[in-house]
C-alpha cells in the first residue's frame, strides 16, 4: 500500500528547472555538507566572525546532534523499512546542467534504499534547529525554519519522498532535539549528547548488521570515546583563526577518508572503524591546528 498522498502526480507537473533548483537547496541537508559546516565551525571555534562564532564546547555539541540524526535516520529506516516512491532512482530535470556536471547533479537528485523517515527532514531539524538554539538570535530562528522548511520539501520535489516521510522525519528529529537539549544542559555537555547517539546507533546495528548502522555506530563510538579524551584540552586550548585554519586541513584530510568510506561502502566492519577514526581526528584536529599555530 502507497504512503502517498498524490504528491507524486503534482510533482510531475512542476517544471524542471524547479526541479534541478530542489536539487541545489537539497545539498544543505547532504551529510557532506553538514560535515563541512559542522567541521568548521568546531575547527575555528569562537575565533570564527559572524553569528555562527560558537564555543568549541557548543560547536561539539551540533556536531553531537548531526550524529543523534544520522542514528535516529538509520535506525528506524532499518526497524521500518520502507521503499521510497517510484522512480526515486530517476533524476529528473538532467537535460537542464552540463555534461560535465550531470554525475554530480544525478547524484543529488536520485536517492535509494528505504525511505521512511527522510534522514534530511531528521537532520534538517536536528542540526540547524540545533544551531539556531545555541546561537539564540532572532536571525538564527528565522534562518533555521526555513531552512528546515526548505530542505525536507526539496525531496518532495525531487520524488526521493512522501510527504509522510518528511513529517515522520521532521516529527522525530523535533522530538530527538527537545530532549536531548533539555537532558545535555542546553548545549553544555556534548559527551552526553555523543551517548545519546551511541546508544541509538546501537539500537541500530542490533535491527541490521550493515554498512549504514555499523559507520553510525563507528562515528558516535568514536566521537565519544575521543571527546572524552581530548574535550576538556579542547575546551581549554586557545582560539585563533590560524589555528582554526590548520584544523581545517587537518580535518579536511579526514574529511577525505570519511568521503571514501561512503562512497566505496566497505564491508560493516570496516566502515566501523573508518568512522571511527574519522571523527576522532575530527575532534584532535583544533589540538594539532593551536599547536601548529604556536610555532609559526
Amino acid at each position: 500500500m502507497s504512503r502517498g498522498l498524490g504528491e507524486l502526480a503534482a510533482v510531475g507537473e512542476l517544471p524542471s528547472w524547479l526541479v534541478a533548483l530542489a536539487a541545489l537547496v537539497t545539498q544543505l541537508g547532504d551529510v557532506w555538507f553538514v560535515f563541512c559546516l559542522l567541521g568548521a565551525l568546531y575547527w575555528f571555534g569562537n575565533a570564527l566572525p559572524g553569528p555562527l562564532s560558537l564555543s568549541r564546547r557548543h560547536a561539539m555539541f551540533a556536531v553531537a546532534l548531526a550524529l543523534v540524526a544520522r542514528a535516529v535516520t538509520t535506525t528506524f529506516k532499518e526497524l521500518f523499512a520502507l521503499p521510497r516512491p517510484p522512480g526515486a532512482d530517476e533524476a529528473i530535470g538532467v537535460e537542464l546542467v552540463p555534461v560535465v556536471v550531470e554525475p554530480l547533479y544525478v547524484s543529488a537528485a536520485t536517492a535509494d534504499g528505504f525511505g521512511f523517515p527522510s534522514g534530511h527532514a531528521t537532520a534538517a531539524i536536528l542540526v540547524y534547529g540545533g544551531l539556531a538554539l545555541l546561537v539564540d538570535s532572532r536571525r538564527g530562528y528565522v534562518a533555521a525554519g526555513a531552512l528546515v522548511a526548505a530542505i525536507p520539501v526539496s525531496r518532495v520535489v525531487l520524488g526521493v519522498h512522501y510527504l509522510v516521510d518528511i513529517a515522520a522525519g521532521l516529527a522525530f528529529g523535533g522530538a530527538f532535539l527537545a530532549g536531548v537539549y533539555l537532558l545535555c544542559g542546553r548545549g553544555d555537555n556534548p559527551g552526553r549528547a555523543l551517548m545519546v547517539a551511541v546508544v541509538l546507533s546501537l539500537l541500530g546495528a542490533g535491527v541490521v548488521y550493515n554498512f549504514d548502522t555499523m559507520a553510525a555506530l563507528g562515528g558516535a563510538l568514536g566521537a565519544r570515546i575521543a571527546w572524552g579524551s581530548l574535550g576538556d584540552a579542547v575546551v581549554h586550548e586557545t582560539t585563533t583563526r590560524v589555528g582554526g585554519a590548520v584544523a581545517v586541513a587537518v580535518g579536511l584530510l579526514f574529511g577525505a577518508m570519511f568521503g571514501g568510506i561512503y562512497a566505496l561502502e566497505p564491508a560493516p566492519a570496516v566502515g566501523f572503524l573508518g568512522m571511527a577514526v574519522v571523527l576522532a581526528g575530527v575532534i584532535a584536529a583544533p589540538l594539532v591546528g593551536e599547536a601548529v599555530a604556536r610555532r609559526i
